[in-house]
C-alpha cells in the first residue's frame, strides 16, 4: 500500500496542498485494526470528503498535492512523533484493538513505512517551489460527543494572521459560516503538519477544516472547492 499519493508533481509554483487524513485504508497485514469496515469509513478513520476537495483544488490551481495513503488510525500524519495519539488506541470512544499494547518495533515500522515517506514528499514538493504557500485540507464531523458544531469552515493558524483573516473573510462573503481556530486551535499545536513544513521551508501556511456535512455529494464538494479556490487565489497571492 502506498504511503502517499502525489498529484500534479509538475504543477505550477505558488501553492502546495496537503491532506493528512485523506484515506481510510488499512494495510491488509493490520487486519482492519480489529475494527468493522463501517467504523473505518466514519470520521475516526479519516477526514470525510477532504481528499476530494484537495484533488479538486489541485486541478483548479494546477498545484501539487500530497495525500496520505493510509488511515489516521494506522498512524496520524498530523501529529508529532511524541504525541500520545500518534497511533491511537482509542478514538472518540471507539477502542482500536490493533493499536492496543503496540510494541516498539511495530511503532517504528509504521513510522518508517507511512509517516516518514509522507512528510518527505511534502518537503520535496516545497523544496522545488521556494516561496510557495502551503495549505493543509481537513474536514470535521458536525456533531461530536453530543456537541453541535454549527459552522461551515474553520481557518486554523498560529502565524500569518493576515492571510488567515483575508481567506476567512472571502469565504464568509460567499455565504459560508467561518470560525477561526475552530473546531481545533492551532495555538494548541493542532496544525502540526502545516506548521512543521511551513516553518522548515520558511513559507506561509494555514489549515482549513471543512464541515463534512457539506461534502456528501459531488455537487456540494465542487461548490466548496470553488469557494476555497476564490478565497485562496488573491489573499495568498497564488499565481
Amino acid at each position: 500500500m502506498r504511503p502517499f499519493h502525489l498529484l500534479n508533481p509538475a504543477g505550477r509554483e505558488g501553492l502546495v496542498l496537503t491532506c493528512e487524513h485523506a484515506s481510510c485504508l488499512v494495510p491488509v497485514e493490520y487486519d482492519d485494526l480489529g475494527l468493522e469496515p463501517e467504523e473505518l469509513t466514519e470520521h475516526i478513520g479519516w477526514d470525510i470528503g477532504a481528499a476530494k476537495v484537495t484533488t479538486a483544488l489541485a486541478a483548479r490551481f494546477d498545484a501539487p498535492a500530497v495525500l496520505a495513503g493510509v488511515s489516521r488510525l494506522v498512524i496520524d500524519c498530523n501529529r508529532d512523533l511524541g504525541d500520545a495519539d500518534l497511533i491511537a488506541a482509542e478514538s472518540h470512544g471507539v477502542h482500536v484493538p490493533g493499536n492496543a499494547d503496540l510494541d516498539e518495533a511495530d511503532r517504528r515500522r509504521r513510522i518508517q513505512d507511512f509517516y516518514d515517506p509522507y512528510h518527505a514528499a511534502i518537503d520535496a514538493a516545497l523544496a522545488m517551489r521556494p516561496g510557495a504557500r502551503l495549505v493543509s485540507v481537513h474536514s470535521f464531523t458536525p456533531r461530536l460527543r453530543g456537541r453541535e458544531r454549527r459552522f461551515d469552515i474553520g481557518v486554523l493558524f498560529d502565524a500569518h494572521a493576515d492571510d488567515a483573516r483575508r481567506v476567512g473573510e472571502c469565504l464568509a462573503n460567499q455565504g459560508l459560516t467561518v470560525r477561526y481556530n475552530e473546531p481545533y486551535s492551532a495555538v494548541d499545536g493542532l496544525i502540526f503538519s502545516a506548521r512543521t513544513h511551513g516553518c522548515r521551508h520558511g513559507v506561509r501556511y494555514l489549515e482549513l477544516e471543512i464541515n463534512n456535512g457539506l461534502l456528501r455529494s459531488a455537487n456540494e464538494t465542487s461548490r466548496i472547492a470553488a469557494a476555497i479556490e476564490r478565497a485562496l487565489w488573491r489573499p495568498l497571492g497564488v499565481s
